[in-house]
């Protein structure tokens, strides 16, 4: 197939397979992901994750502006199992760690657009600091407690699970992968009183074997970031980070970034494109191109 017939089919929505072989229909609808919405210190946000909240806003009034709607993860995935297109200019948010400033920074942004998320909680961690490679120390923040969770979800979120101590999955023996799985995926359905269908893998780490340990977990789909091929056991999601402008953010809620990715990771010219990502970035160093 010749590039120009690869990009028609990008532009489209792709039939594809899921795990249990049952046809999904996928369009690029961005799932934005975000971690902390909060003023932080430079020194103390070396991965550059956590968002300031007049960003944040400044961010959410565009979408809102310009006519996008938010949808739910569990719908959206619904519409994907039951080969549906989700509505058009749809968008889904979701947060990852589950940090206690989303309750006081991200809730009156979101409320006051009528925008809802999917917050995936450390189910081991909620009520305490996170501690895991990259947010402990200094970079150490406070978690949500499980009393504002279940006032999150009163008012309409959705909570998933990012396991119970967030470890890179893909290192752990299959015992431990499927402890983490299912005891995080209990423990958040004991406290806030709902069925949990949806995980993320932390730090975006998978294999096929995580994969298939998610599905029998119970989980209807788990979210990944931007790598491998796009699934209901892999959805791809597109960071936001701290030091975006809104020309970028705009990029990357109008699906542009999603085609990229899947020409990428989805078609021949995959490989060739990596060898040359991998050279611009050889002779220029810290080149943000693809």
């Amino acid at each position: 197939m010749c590039l120009k017939q690869y990009a028609i089919t990008s532009a489209k929505t792709v039939l594809q397979k899921n795990t249990d072989g049952a046809p999904v229909r996928r369009s690029m609808i961005p799932i934005l992901l975000y971690h902390q919405i909060a003023q932080v210190p430079e020194q103390n946000d070396p991965k550059e994750l956590a968002v300031p909240p007049q960003l944040f806003e400044r961010q959410m009034a565009y979408l809102h502006r310009a006519g996008y709607r938010c949808l739910d993860l569990e719908q959206t995935v619904r519409y994907w199992q039951e080969g549906l297109n989700p509505p058009k200019k749809g968008f889904v948010l979701t947060f990852d760690d589950g940090y206690q400033n989303l309750y006081f920074n991200m809730w009156p942004i979101l409320d006051r657009f009528g925008f809802t998320a999917t917050i995936f909680l450390v189910a081991g961690r909620v009520g305490c600091q996170s501690d895991w490679e990259g947010q402990s120390g200094p970079f150490s923040a406070p978690l949500l407690s499980w009393a504002e969770a279940r006032e999150l979800t009163k008012a309409g979120f959705t909570f998933g699970s990012h396991t119970l101590s967030h470890p890179q999955l893909t290192l752990l023996n299959d015992q431990q992968v499927e402890h983490e799985l299912r005891h995080s995926k209990a423990i958040i359905e004991d406290h806030l009183g709902a069925t949990v269908e949806l995980c993320a893998y932390p730090y975006g780490k998978f294999d096929a074997r995580v994969q298939r340990m998610a599905r029998e977990s119970g989980y209807t789909a788990a979210c990944g970031i931007d790598r491998g091929t796009w699934g209901l056991f892999n959805l791809w999601r597109v960071g936001c980070m701290r030091k975006d402008n809104m020309l970028l953010f705009a990029l990357k809620t109008s699906g542009w970034t999603y085609r990229r990715v899947w020409l990428r990771e989805e078609t021949p010219l995959g490989p060739p494109l990596a060898r040359a990502l991998r050279y611009i970035r050889n002779i220029a160093p810290g080149s943000s191109v693809l």
